[in-house]
């Protein structure tokens, strides 16, 4: 099945089409363990057909958050205020009363996706910036525990994902849901009763027992898919039918590996073994002198253009391309400098070479294009380097979370019969190469000085201490994610002494075909908050903001998680104004404040699972900060990666001093 659009939308019998079309009832006769995760009691679409809609805020709500949201980082600057108050006073009354009308009416007349959809995903295929640092993250899991040789580890976690994807593909796979009481209803016994009730209302039968299905749209896109360059926008393509290979790049080279036979089925583990151990052990060809990893790091622009000119040189290269664009996955097996991943080093520095590894270096030997990049270092840690266009962190947490937990208690391959095997390609390995004339030669080394001179100004830190934790927040009924955005901001106030634009993202993906929507965390009260740090010795005084604070960013996080922030709406009117009837924009888009609410100097997002080790992702401005957070029971850390070479050690170090503040507020 091959599917390709620049902006993939569709019904939700459209979703269930592609992901269950090549897997029939009737073709399985039985469980298989080997193929397959052990059969969900609940369908995979059990919920996607009751999915309520992504809401539209009242324009006046819209209206009001944003003036809400816009103060404190115009720094008391009261003429900027009043003058965004009486622009934005217009376009409720006028533009924006007349725009939204027509947004709700389009929105009724397409009830099988959300408002948001069709802009959102424009808004990333028809940038034509470069995928990395710009929007791709990454994410890497925790070390292996087993102390696995690569190839062994490598083994477990390629067989792991394809039972994912043929599980959910054959509609087994457990539906996604958000549990406020994981005790109650993430029990077999919920699901049994689930399951008798009707497709049409099993969300809210859920939600009664206060479980949130989440939208599973996305997953389509996990596997055999690719972001395909073309000029001014971009597609996505997917393509899994008689698919049976993934695509393993080493020191620039590409190599087409079969892992399922001709039935589909997984080759054995070992033969697969055999195959990740000749290409991680004794495969040994020179650099690739010509790797295209570097046009997948460029402008989208250029790419699109040597894209299409690569094509026009042969059918040989029209081959190639499809067979890397159809691959089930794409690996990435690195040489590293040993001294950089000794364990004797600093954790640390060990830590900050990584993510380094993961977010952007070494594009000879990536293909960014990929919904993701599984790329394993040569001391075996192993992560996924994410396209971020065709689906968010919901997604590819989850993906994670499952193959990492089935590698660990279910892997094939151990220590003992790793021992045993040898390397081999059991004739299912075929290089391939493109066809290049000395003016694509050429212009691939131009690509790589592109890519050279941009990586070069990226830096990244990371920190990690025991002195806040869930443990001792909790004792104190603080909101854990508000407690490391108030770091954030004290860090930043005290290198600039002022607020300014931050941007959280939050999951709307309990609403059918649910993005993100946007936490801004700087507010009235996180304001008062730190300025009276200085001003006042009052500990009781302190304690009472903190709590006010806390209670403000618990409120804006049920706000944009149940689709009621502004953002995504403002964004949807804009959207309307000026791509699709084509009008000159209204001035709350011209406005200073709009331009400096979405300058986003402190980009900032968390994600927490025991499988992850790290995530991170790069800053969104020049002159400001990616900042992926974590907080434990007992500790907490940031991942801060910048373009501000000198700024980025004094952040962090004003960091470091936020958390014992708040610390010492906290414990006393």
């Amino acid at each position: 099945m091959l599917t390709k659009s620049p902006i993939p939308i569709g019904t939700s019998q459209r979703y269930v089409s592609l992901l269950c079309r090549h897997v029939s009832s009737n073709s399985i006769k039985k469980h298989d363990e080997y193929n397959y995760f052990k059969q969900s009691i609940l369908s995979t679409d059990h919920f996607q057909y009751s999915l309520p809609r992504l809401p539209i805020p009242k324009l006046d709500k819209t209206c009001e958050r944003y003036l809400t949201a816009i103060k404190p980082i115009l720094n008391n600057d009261e003429n900027a205020f009043q003058e965004t108050q009486k622009i934005v006073t217009d376009f409720r009354t006028g533009d924006g009363k007349r725009l939204d009308v027509q947004l709700r009416q389009k929105n009724r007349l397409n009830r099988n996706t959300s408002y948001i959809s069709k802009p959102w995903f424009e808004m990333y295929l028809k940038s034509r910036l470069p995928l990395i640092l710009n929007f791709n993250f990454f994410l890497v899991l925790t070390d292996d525990q087993q102390n696995l040789k690569p190839a062994a580890r490598l083994t477990n976690y390629i067989i792991s994902s394809i039972r994912f994807t043929n599980t959910l593909r054959a509609n087994w796979l457990d539906p996604e849901i958000f549990h406020l009481n994981p005790k109650k209803t993430n029990t077999d016994q919920f699901r049994k009763y689930m399951r008798y009730v009707p497709k049409r209302i099993a969300f809210y039968g859920a939600v009664l027992q206060k479980a949130f299905p989440l939208d599973m749209s996305q997953y389509s896109r996990l596997f055999n898919s690719t972001r395909i360059p073309k000029i001014d926008c971009d597609i996505l393509e997917t393509n899994f039918e008689n698919v049976r290979h993934i695509i393993v790049i080493k020191r620039g080279h590409y190599y087409k590996v079969n892992i399922l036979d001709k039935h589909g089925q997984i080759l054995p583990a070992e033969k697969i073994a055999e195959m990740m151990k000749y290409l991680c052990e004794d495969l040994n060809e020179e650099e690739n002198k010509y790797p295209f990893g570097y046009f997948t790091a460029d402008n989208r622009d250029r790419w699109a253009t040597i894209h299409s000119q690569v094509e026009a040189l042969s059918q040989h290269n029209k081959h190639v391309f499809k067979e890397i664009d159809s691959s089930i996955m794409v690996i990435c097996l690195d040489e590293d400098d040993p001294s950089k991943l000794d364990k004797s080093l600093s954790k640390q520095n060990r830590a900050e070479y990584i993510s380094g590894k993961y977010l952007c270096y070494h594009a000879s030997n990536r293909w960014y294009d990929k919904s993701f990049n599984m790329i394993m270092l040569s001391d075996g840690t192993l992560g996924l380097h994410c396209e971020h266009s065709w689906g968010d962190g919901v997604a590819l947490l989850r993906f994670c979370n499952d193959i990492d937990k089935d590698a660990n208690e279910n892997g094939k391959i151990n220590s003992t019969n790793y021992q045993k095997i040898n390397s081999s390609t059991n004739d299912s390995i075929e290089k391939l190469e493109f066809q290049l004339d000395d003016k694509l030669k050429n212009e691939i080394e131009t690509s790589k000085q592109n890519y050279n001179e941009f990586v070069s100004k990226f830096n990244v830190s990371i920190y990690q201490e025991p002195i806040l934790g869930k443990n001792l927040l909790k004792k104190v009924s603080l909101s854990p994610d508000a407690i490391m955005q108030l770091v954030i901001q004290m860090a930043y106030y005290k290198l600039h002494h002022r607020f300014v634009s931050t941007y959280e993202s939050c999951s709307t993906a309990i609403y059918k075909h649910g993005r993100t929507e946007t936490i801004r965390p700087v507010t009235n009260e996180t304001k008062h908050f730190i300025e009276t740090l200085k001003k006042s010795d009052d500990k009781k005084l302190k304690k009472d903001l903190l709590n006010k604070c806390s209670e403000k960013h618990q409120q804006l996080i049920k706000e944009a998680a149940t689709g009621q922030g502004f953002d995504r709406h403002l964004f949807a009117l804009k959207y309307l104004q000026e791509i699709e009837n084509k009008e000159n924009l209204h001035s709350i888009y011209t406005d200073k404040s709009y331009k400096l609410m979405n300058h986003t100097i402190l980009s900032t997002s968390t994600v927490a699972s025991k499988h992850i080790a790290a995530g991170g992702f790069g800053p969104v401005v020049n002159d400001g900060f990616g900042i992926g957070y974590l907080i434990d029971d007992d500790q907490s850390g940031l991942l801060v990666t910048s373009y501000l070479h000198r700024e980025l050690p004094s952040f962090m170090q004003a960091a470091d001093e936020s958390f014992r503040e708040l610390a010492d507020i906290i414990k006393s």
